[in-house]
Protein backbone atom coordinates (compact mmCIF):
# COMPACT_ATOMS: atom_id res chain seq x y z
CA UNK A 1 0.00 0.00 0.00
CA UNK A 2 2.79 2.41 1.03
CA UNK A 3 4.19 1.63 -2.92
CA UNK A 4 0.95 2.64 -3.96
CA UNK A 5 0.70 5.83 -2.21
CA UNK A 6 4.75 6.82 -3.25
CA UNK A 7 3.70 6.29 -6.63
CA UNK A 8 0.74 7.90 -6.89
CA UNK A 9 2.12 11.22 -5.22
CA UNK A 10 5.22 10.41 -8.04
CA UNK A 11 2.61 10.27 -11.10
CA UNK A 12 0.85 13.71 -9.79
CA UNK A 13 3.64 15.90 -9.19
CA UNK A 14 5.87 14.91 -12.09
CA UNK A 15 4.32 16.82 -15.18
CA UNK A 16 6.80 16.99 -17.83
CA UNK A 17 8.37 20.41 -17.72
CA UNK A 18 7.61 21.79 -14.56
CA UNK A 19 9.65 21.39 -11.83
CA UNK A 20 8.62 22.14 -8.36
CA UNK A 21 11.39 24.64 -7.64
CA UNK A 22 10.46 26.49 -10.85
CA UNK A 23 9.07 30.27 -10.27
CA UNK A 24 5.23 30.07 -11.63
CA UNK A 25 3.36 33.21 -12.77
CA UNK A 26 0.72 35.52 -11.01
CA UNK A 27 -2.62 33.87 -10.61
CA UNK A 28 -4.16 37.57 -11.47
CA UNK A 29 -3.73 40.92 -12.08
CA UNK A 30 -3.14 43.13 -9.48
CA UNK A 31 -5.40 45.73 -8.52
CA UNK A 32 -3.82 48.89 -9.92
CA UNK A 33 -1.49 47.06 -12.21
CA UNK A 34 2.47 47.68 -12.39
CA UNK A 35 4.49 50.27 -12.76
CA UNK A 36 7.91 49.66 -14.93
CA UNK A 37 11.29 51.93 -14.76
CA UNK A 38 14.32 51.32 -16.38
CA UNK A 39 17.83 53.34 -16.23
CA UNK A 40 21.43 53.14 -16.87
CA UNK A 41 24.22 52.21 -14.42
CA UNK A 42 27.33 54.36 -13.67
CA UNK A 43 29.03 51.34 -16.28
CA UNK A 44 26.28 51.41 -18.58
CA UNK A 45 24.20 48.38 -18.17
CA UNK A 46 20.36 48.36 -18.14
CA UNK A 47 18.34 47.68 -14.63
CA UNK A 48 14.91 47.17 -14.33
CA UNK A 49 12.43 48.02 -12.05
CA UNK A 50 8.50 46.70 -11.35
CA UNK A 51 6.42 47.95 -9.00
CA UNK A 52 2.88 47.70 -7.66
CA UNK A 53 0.83 50.74 -8.89
CA UNK A 54 -0.53 53.45 -7.37
CA UNK A 55 -1.95 56.64 -7.72
CA UNK A 56 1.09 58.47 -6.70
CA UNK A 57 4.74 59.34 -8.29
CA UNK A 58 7.45 57.63 -6.62
CA UNK A 59 10.60 58.89 -6.54
CA UNK A 60 14.27 58.02 -8.34
CA UNK A 61 15.58 56.32 -4.46
CA UNK A 62 12.26 54.88 -4.08
CA UNK A 63 11.99 52.87 -7.24
CA UNK A 64 15.64 52.14 -7.16
CA UNK A 65 15.86 50.39 -3.68
CA UNK A 66 12.60 48.68 -4.89
CA UNK A 67 12.71 44.70 -4.59
CA UNK A 68 11.60 44.13 -7.53
CA UNK A 69 14.74 45.48 -9.61
CA UNK A 70 16.51 43.72 -12.31
CA UNK A 71 19.96 43.61 -13.66
CA UNK A 72 19.63 42.89 -17.78
CA UNK A 73 16.56 42.82 -20.13
CA UNK A 74 17.26 39.29 -20.18
CA UNK A 75 16.06 38.97 -16.19
CA UNK A 76 13.64 41.72 -16.97
CA UNK A 77 11.72 39.47 -19.30
CA UNK A 78 11.92 36.81 -16.98
CA UNK A 79 10.31 38.80 -14.69
CA UNK A 80 7.27 40.18 -17.02
CA UNK A 81 6.72 36.13 -18.29
CA UNK A 82 5.46 35.69 -14.19
CA UNK A 83 3.26 38.56 -13.81
CA UNK A 84 -0.34 37.01 -14.82
CA UNK A 85 -1.60 36.97 -17.77
CA UNK A 86 -3.60 40.26 -18.60
CA UNK A 87 -1.54 42.68 -16.59
CA UNK A 88 -1.59 46.18 -17.23
CA UNK A 89 2.15 47.67 -17.08
CA UNK A 90 2.79 51.35 -17.71
CA UNK A 91 6.29 52.52 -18.47
CA UNK A 92 6.83 55.59 -18.52
CA UNK A 93 9.52 58.18 -17.05
CA UNK A 94 7.99 61.11 -15.38
CA UNK A 95 10.74 60.95 -12.71
CA UNK A 96 14.47 62.32 -13.07
CA UNK A 97 17.00 58.96 -13.05
CA UNK A 98 14.71 56.92 -15.76
CA UNK A 99 15.21 56.38 -19.42
CA UNK A 100 14.23 53.54 -22.28
CA UNK A 101 17.08 51.40 -23.11
CA UNK A 102 18.43 50.81 -26.98
CA UNK A 103 15.56 50.55 -29.38
CA UNK A 104 16.62 46.55 -30.15
CA UNK A 105 16.06 45.75 -25.97
CA UNK A 106 12.49 47.12 -26.86
CA UNK A 107 11.78 45.07 -29.61
CA UNK A 108 12.59 41.99 -27.20
CA UNK A 109 10.55 43.58 -24.21
CA UNK A 110 7.90 43.99 -26.04
CA UNK A 111 7.24 40.73 -27.85
CA UNK A 112 8.07 39.08 -24.97
CA UNK A 113 5.17 41.07 -23.11
CA UNK A 114 2.92 40.53 -25.90
CA UNK A 115 3.58 36.52 -26.00
CA UNK A 116 3.07 36.45 -22.14
CA UNK A 117 -0.41 38.43 -22.47
CA UNK A 118 0.99 41.17 -20.60
CA UNK A 119 -0.85 45.03 -21.78
CA UNK A 120 2.79 46.74 -21.99
CA UNK A 121 1.98 50.42 -22.07
CA UNK A 122 5.10 52.92 -23.21
CA UNK A 123 4.69 56.40 -22.67
CA UNK A 124 6.50 58.31 -25.60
Amino acid sequence: MKLLTVLAVLVLFAVPGVRADEPKREPKPRFKGVEVYSWKDDKGAWHYAIVDGTNRAKTEQEVKAAPTVYAGTEKFVAALKLLAEGENASWSHNAKGFEYPPAADLKTIDAAAKAAKIDLYRAP
